[in-house]
């Protein structure tokens, strides 16, 4: 049933836009940039003993890392870190009220810690206290991805870079308005334009 409701809405109104945001060449957005999303990837792989090869593009595997954990428990730890490593939490508008940042992130630590006690051979977890780097991990993302948004800190930088966009494609400056700066590079350059 839901999926009737959307039908009608064009794909350029997905989130993210499908096919890229604007028609900048280089694809270049500094929502894309601001979001956490690269962040997330590279901690999933590095629980599975990967890392980013510059070169190929591509997470490749450390030689002599093992995996973390399996798969399961890969998926469990994903699922507590987009509670706080996701775009909704940095482009949120904390105020400057650390004690709630703090009180958020130790409450989905507590929970991640006891989860990962409960079910750590289950995820093939070698030895309890590798649960400490998980929680670890979350405490350190999670502290990080909510101080990103103490004062609106990425929001205020991507709507200021939208709006700065906004007013410079949909205002062009006339002759007029050069005029009155100065003029352009070339009536500088001209000793006969003034």
């Amino acid at each position: 049933m839901e999926n009737d409701i959307y039908s009608d809405i064009p794909p350029e109104y997905s989130t993210p836009p499908l096919g890229g945001v604007g028609n900048d060449r280089a694809g270049f957005s500094l929502v894309k940039e601001l979001s956490p999303q690269e962040h997330l990837k590279e901690e999933m792989a590095w629980l599975q003993g990967k890392v980013w090869n510059s070169k190929t593009k591509l997470f490749e595997k450390v030689e002599g890392v093992s995996e973390f954990m399996n798969q399961d428990g890969r998926d469990m730890f994903f699922q507590y870190l987009t509670a706080v490593l996701n775009p909704i939490v940095t482009m949120s508008n904390f105020r400057a009220d650390t004690k709630i940042i703090h009180n958020m992130v130790m409450m989905i630590v507590k929970d991640a810690s006891i989860h990962f006690h409960l079910h750590w051979k289950d995820y093939a977890i070698s030895k309890k206290t590798q649960i400490n780097v998980l929680t670890t991990k979350l405490m350190c993302v999670g502290l990080s991805a909510l101080y990103k948004a103490l004062g609106a800190g990425d929001r205020k930088a991507a709507t200021s870079h939208i709006s700065e966009s906004i007013n410079t494609v949909s205002r062009p400056i006339t002759q007029e308005q050069q005029q009155r700066q100065g003029g352009g590079l070339f009536s500088k350059m001209n000793p006969f334009s003034r």
